[in-house]
């Protein structure tokens, strides 16, 4: 499949709609749960997502545009 920036921006902002209506009602042990040692629950998932974005995207895109 070939990347196109245009394709994937719509995809990327509905995003963070898409993950709360998935998510926001869930009770605390559904959000919580894993499928066992070395998997991630939905609260990890989510958690690493915006780890990723404040650590290396971001910072990542500011410097592209900074140079």
């Amino acid at each position: 499949m070939e990347f196109k920036y245009d394709d994937a921006l719509p995809v990327l902002q509905r995003t963070p709609t898409v993950l709360r209506a998935l998510l926001m009602d869930l009770p605390g042990p559904w959000i919580e749960a894993t499928e066992g040692p070395g998997t991630w629950s939905p609260f990890d998932i989510v958690g690493h997502l915006i780890h990723g974005d404040r650590t290396d995207w971001m910072p990542r895109v500011e410097h592209i545009l900074r140079h």
